[in-house]
């Protein structure tokens, strides 16, 4: 019996990190503004490049703690579940704080691709939309993956 409970935090801690994982492997290069093929093609500005970077920084610590806190919280998670003497309503706690981790990043994450997108106009974010597109792999562009911002 103590196996399951070993088997169950591998299982939570593997589908936890998965998304993560599959989002930091098909996901656009972090700093696009950078690249010469979308400088190019959105012709942004010296001024412009310059508000995404400093957006870019001044968000990254708040992401990187958020990133590190949400580690932690799925870590927690599994020992508990691991363990198999805790009660069921402090395996539902825990939950509850690292869905609130997660939803903190995701926030964090989203606030920053808006900001990013409010220094844009309308022409240059309907470029990056369609460059991101393009980028994307085949089975995001098919629908079959989850959507996410930017």
């Amino acid at each position: 019996m103590r196996w399951l409970g070993s088997v169950l935090a591998v299982l939570v801690v593997a589908g936890a990190f998965a998304p993560l994982e599959a989002v930091a492997q098909s996901r656009r290069p972090h700093q696009w503004w950078q690249s010469r093929e979308v400088t190019a093609l959105l012709e942004l500005g010296g001024d412009q490049a310059a508000n995404l970077d400093r957006i870019y920084r001044l968000t990254l610590p708040k992401m990187h703690e958020s990133y590190h806190r949400l580690n932690a919280e799925e870590r927690m998670l599994s020992q508990m579940i691991a363990n198999m003497q805790v009660e069921e309503i402090d395996i539902t706690r825990q939950i509850d704080r690292v869905e609130a981790a997660r939803s903190e990043l995701s926030k964090t994450r989203t606030l920053m691709v808006f900001r990013m997108y409010r220094v844009l106009d309308p022409t240059q974010r309907s470029a990056l939309k369609e460059w991101m597109d393009l980028k994307k792999p085949d089975n995001e562009r098919s629908g079959r993956s989850r959507n996410r911002c930017g």
